[in-house]
């Protein structure tokens, strides 16, 4: 018989603690294991507007995203009136081929979501998918507003369709409808199987999903388990970069944006220096030429709206209002009309009045304006204004203008190159043209600060 030492006999109750605490922290560790295994993740993309490239690359993002973090369930959000400028079969792939499951559902209710072109195709490539009571599913055809190949569309929509064994005379009747049908409609709902579920909100499709077993691209069954109290939700957002551009690929905001950029550039033309007009035109104007390469453009009406604003300016610098005013506005109005070369994109006509009387109006009237500020003094007020004071109202580098005897005259700084800020007290030391020559005025620079300046109380 074995015996043990009265070291080992002493600490046997402790090493007995030891082994059974060791037990309930592996059991806890467990179960903990055991319930985090069973949190189901999901993860949703809202995605509104067209499917630009930068909502394109989301989707592809969150799909791989959620492949590498083994999620249960990706849904895309959509509602969408088609593609611009996107590769549809890669889309059309990732949704389909993907090691996750992902359901593309068009809602919510209280939206009126719709699925047009690429969303009608994208909501048809995946292994499931569902919308709301009222959700439209518009033609397949344009998939890419920015295109026309409706032959790409017919073999698009069949390699899209092909898991769910639809009949190849109701593909042909769903990509090219008469009129835009509801999801819930028996013609082209669930008993036609094109949309798996009906669910009005987030919640309730998820509530539908729950038990459905979904085929993967690769062939593996997956059965979905939803339950209300271990499902764990992220939803993503396209990020501020993505967001903005993704604004931009709006039709009217473009075109505005186009006006608005190049008015501002042709403003500081008429202008010394560089100033905020130049800076918000430089901003503006990036945006809209984004947009401009995302959407089909007509480039001769495009040219048209160019040739318009140019006039406009032609003919505001020559002090006219004449011809070339009347060909500008006629140039804005077919440029605006015809801008885009799609019949499923184009400018509301109140957009393009307001913006085309707004061009005209600030060319004729508000740069006049500022232009006649600029002219400088005529001859019968030459010699009253040498010698007179003024401030300077905007930077001398090396010209600006300088607030003189109730007006707003274009000044230069008389005495070299020298830059000279706004509030600098100055005096009218010459003219030069259109041009009044300004320089130090001395008994502001001399006169006594108000310190210096207070009577002695001694």
């Amino acid at each position: 018989m074995l015996r043990t030492s009265p070291a080992i006999r002493h600490f046997r109750p402790l090493l007995a603690a030891l082994l059974v605490l060791g037990g309930l922290l592996s059991m806890g560790t467990g179960a903990l294991a055991q319930e985090t295994s069973d949190v189901v993740s999901v993860e949703i993309l809202p995605l509104d507007g067209y499917i630009d490239p930068p909502s394109a690359r989301a989707i592809l993002d969150v799909i791989a995203g959620a492949e590498e973090r083994d999620s249960h369930l990706v849904i895309i959000q959509l509602d969408t009136e088609g593609g611009l400028s996107v590769d549809g079969e890669e889309l059309v792939s990732a949704i389909r081929d993907a090691d996750v499951p992902v359901a593309v559902y068009i809602g919510p209710r209280i939206a009126g979501a719709s699925a047009q072109g690429l969303g009608y195709v994208l909501l048809t490539a995946a292994p499931i998918n569902g919308a709301a009571q009222d959700a439209i599913l518009g033609n397949g055809s344009p998939a890419d507003l920015a295109t026309d190949d409706p032959e790409g569309d017919l073999a698009l929509w069949r390699d899209a369709a092909a898991a769910r064994a639809l009949d190849d005379d109701l593909l042909d009747a769903m990509l090219w409808l008469d009129e835009d049908l509801a999801a819930g409609a028996d013609a082209n709902g669930i008993e036609a199987g094109v949309v798996d579920v009906i669910a009005n909100d987030l919640q309730a499709l998820l509530l539908e999903l729950d038990g459905r077993t979904v085929t993967l691209g690769d062939g593996r069954e997956v059965t979905l388990s939803m339950p209300a109290d271990s499902v764990s939700v992220t939803f993503h957002s396209l990020g501020l970069v993505r967001r903005a551009l993704h604004a931009s690929a709006t039709p009217s905001l473009v075109y505005f944006l186009l006006i608005a950029g190049l008015g501002l550039l042709l403003f500081e033309w008429f202008q010394p220096g560089f100033g905020v007009a130049d800076i918000a035109g430089l901003i503006v104007l990036p945006i809209a030429v984004y947009g401009l390469a995302v959407m089909p453009v007509a480039w001769w009406a495009l040219l048209l709206l160019l040739a318009g604003m140019g006039l406009l300016a032609l003919d505001v610098a020559r002090a006219g209002l004449g011809l070339p005013t009347a060909l500008g506005t006629a140039a804005l109005i077919a440029g605006s009309v015809s801008l885009y070369d799609s019949p499923h994109l184009g400018i509301p006509g109140w957009l393009i009045t307001l913006t085309i009387a707004s061009a005209v109006v600030f060319f004729t009237v508000i740069i006049t304006i500022v232009l006649r500020a600029q002219a400088g003094p005529g001859d019968g007020v030459t010699e009253d204004l040498v010698g007179q004071r003024g401030v300077v109202r905007s930077v001398l580098n090396p010209e600006g203008h300088t607030f003189i005897d109730g007006a707003l005259w274009r000044s230069r700084w008389a005495e070299g190159d020298r830059k000279v800020p706004v509030g600098t007290v100055v005096r009218v030391t010459g003219i030069d043209g259109a041009v009044l020559l300004v320089g130090p005025d001395v008994a502001a620079e001399d006169r006594p600060t108000s310190e210096s300046a207070a009577p002695s109380t001694s």
